[in-house]
C-alpha cells in the first residue's frame, strides 16, 4: 500500500510531467491496467488510449498548478489544480479541476477521475 508521502510525490510528479510536456513520464505513474475518466463519468480510457488522451489534451502545451492542498485517504489522493492550455489561436483555455487518483498496492495510479464541468472552464483571448 502506498504511503502518504508516496501518493503526494506521485501527484507532484504528475503535475511536473504535464508542465514539462513529458507524456511518457505521466504514463509511468499509471498501472498497466489503469483507467482514466476525464471528465468523470465519461467512458474510461485504458492502455494506449490514455497516452493518446494526454498527448491530445496537452499538445498545445499546458501549465498546471495546485490551487489547494492535496487530500489523502488510505489509497487515494484528491487535488485541486488549474490547467491553462494554449489553443491554436493563442487564446488560453483555463480549467479548474479536482483530480482523484486511486492507487494500487504497488503505488501506481489504478484509476484517475477528473472532476469539472462547464462552470469550471473559462477562456482568455489571445
Amino acid at each position: 500500500m502506498p504511503t502518504a508521502e508516496e501518493m503526494t510525490e506521485t501527484v507532484n510528479a504528475y503535475l511536473a510531467a504535464i508542465n514539462a510536456g513529458d507524456m511518457p513520464a505521466v504514463m509511468e505513474l499509471y498501472s498497466a491496467d489503469a483507467a482514466v475518466e476525464d471528465p468523470a463519468g465519461t467512458e474510461p480510457k485504458r492502455g494506449p488510449d490514455i497516452l493518446d488522451f494526454y498527448t491530445n489534451a496537452f499538445s498545445g502545451g499546458a501549465k498546471v498548478a495546485l490551487t489547494g492542498a492535496i487530500r489523502l485517504s488510505a489509497r487515494a489522493a484528491a487535488f485541486p489544480f488549474r490547467a491553462e492550455i494554449t489553443q491554436a489561436d493563442k487564446s488560453v483555455l483555463i480549467v479548474e479541476v479536482i483530480d482523484i487518483f486511486e492507487f494500487d498496492e504497488t503505488g501506481k495510479v489504478q484509476k484517475m477521475t477528473a472532476h469539472f464541468g462547464p462552470a469550471n472552464i473559462t477562456h482568455r483571448p489571445a
